[in-house]
């Protein structure tokens, strides 16, 4: 079957960029800043995202156009290119990896798209004073609670992005994200501009963007490396999350690409709007929960318990509320299509499934792990032996443990096997890369990223045990 390539480099940085942005931006990015000491956090974010995370994705797309196919086949290939004897090991773990992480990542991912969806729902009755009653943490604790309701408007989105997927990379992905990715950064400019109206959004705007030393591990008595240690870590952690480095949703939206596209250049595009999209995110909130004096560490209910009530205060709060539970479901929108992507390729390479059997199979499958999760989640569903439910087990295992471990081990394949041939497919039209750029990308791959990565995933394993 002839493999679909983007329209053009604008489709193509959107839709990546819709990858990368999603409810890891608006939602997580804004009460971890919250919980990490404001600017301490978003400087060691900043630090992760360009020293780190720009390189990592721009291999990631390299990676993707050199194999121009499934994630799982696409070790083999590369190698063969870069003259190595294929070794079925990786693609088979590491595409396998993918491959599970991304059915388990869309299955919790659901639970929460479908409360943005079901807000969106619930704040235009409340726009339109059909719903006499706020948003509140009851309201929200009744749909927590609720297996139907969750399992309800979970399923309406699964069936948006089959729709999507469906329609393929073209007519699917690409217009999607060329209609809702600019619909989402006006939203967020609009929101913008409100919120730094309020009075006191300056307090938080300087909690926002002034680091706080002590955070950062400098202290009275010398510096505390485990207190930087930690936040960093968070930082580090965000960032992978963020940039959907962690599964298969970057290399596969690189085996699209042409040859001529400049990854470089794109990939600057994407980590930048990326990195724009969770400063206005940051900036909405942080500023909006200073101004109601509210708590801007509550953690992750900050979206769905804590805004709503402060959006309640303010003149016109029922619009503004309604628009950003929209951007919400935008961003998160954009995320889900992704993480199919790969999962409905691999489905088309390996079987005889058209495109629309392929997505419908992945949306089935991710109904019924989505119930399964829900059923724990809700209490209809015990696990004997389990300390948690599985939404919180599934959210950790995945966020915590499965990404680095898949970018540690992605990086190591394309710093150590191909990275010679890799870093040559970077040289657009022909001319040679800068040589500081190739020694730095190539370091990056081999130590700074498998370090760091590593570091990483043995401090989640040991929380996660312990915990």
């Amino acid at each position: 079957m002839k493999r679909s390539h983007w329209t053009g480099n604008i489709g193509f940085i959107l839709a990546t960029a819709g990858s990368a942005v999603g409810l890891g931006n608006i939602w997580r990015f804004p009460y971890l800043v919250g919980q990490n000491g404001g600017g301490s956090f978003l400087l060691l974010y900043l630090i992760c995202a360009l020293g780190l995370g720009y390189f990592l994705l721009t291999a990631k797309l390299a990676f993707g156009r050199l194999a121009a196919t499934n994630i799982v086949d696409g070790f083999d290939k590369t190698m063969r290119q870069s003259g190595k004897k294929p070794n079925r090991l990786w693609g088979l773990c590491t595409g396998g990896l993918a491959v599970f992480n991304g059915v388990l990542v869309s299955s919790v991912y659901v639970v929460v798209i479908g409360w943005t969806l079901l807000y969106v729902f619930e704040s235009a009755r409340l726009l339109f004073h059909i719903r006499p009653v706020a948003l509140d943490s009851d309201f929200f604790t009744r749909v927590t609670d609720s297996f139907g309701m969750q399992l309800f408007w979970g399923f309406l989105c699964i069936l948006i992005t089959v729709f999507v997927i469906a329609r393929g990379v073209k007519g699917g992905i690409e217009r999607l994200s060329r209609i809702l990715m600019p619909a989402l950064f006006l939203l967020l400019l609009f929101l913008l501009g409100r919120i730094l109206m309020l009075p006191g959004a300056f307090q938080g705007m300087t909690f926002f963007f002034t680091p706080d030393w002590g955070r950062l591990g400098w202290t009275e008595a010398g510096f505390d490396f485990k207190v930087f240690a930690d936040i960093f870590l968070a930082a580090l952690g965000q960032s992978v999350y963020s940039l959907s480095i962690g599964i298969g949703v970057i290399y596969i939206y690189g085996s699209y690409l042409s040859p001529k596209t400049d990854i470089i250049r794109s990939a600057g595009w994407i980590v930048g709007l990326d990195i724009f999209v969770s400063l206005c995110a940051g900036l909405i909130v942080i500023p909006a929960v200073f101004a109601f004096q509210a708590e801007p560490a509550s953690g992750p209910t900050l979206s769905f318990i804590t805004l709503p009530m402060i959006f309640a205060q303010m003149w016109g709060g029922a619009f503004w509320f309604f628009l950003f539970c929209v951007l919400l479901f935008f961003a998160a929108l954009t995320s889900l299509v992704s993480i199919y992507e790969p999962l409905v390729s691999l489905l088309i390479d390996k079987t005889r499934l058209t495109r629309t059997a392929a997505s419908m199979t992945i949306g089935l499958l991710n109904t019924l792990g989505t119930s399964v999760i829900l059923a724990s989640f809700t209490g209809v569903m015990t696990l004997p032996g389990l300390k948690k439910d599985l939404f919180t087990l599934l959210d950790a295992l995945t966020g915590m443990i499965l990404m680095p471990l898949m970018a540690l081990i992605t990086s190591l394949f394309m710093g150590f096997v191909i990275s010679t041939r890799l870093i040559r497919s970077l040289e657009n039209r022909g001319q040679p890369l800068n040589h500081t750029f190739k020694r730095y990308i190539r370091f990056t791959l081999r130590f700074t990223a498998p370090l760091v990565m590593m570091v990483l995933l043995l401090t989640a394993l040991w929380t996660f045990i312990n915990d």
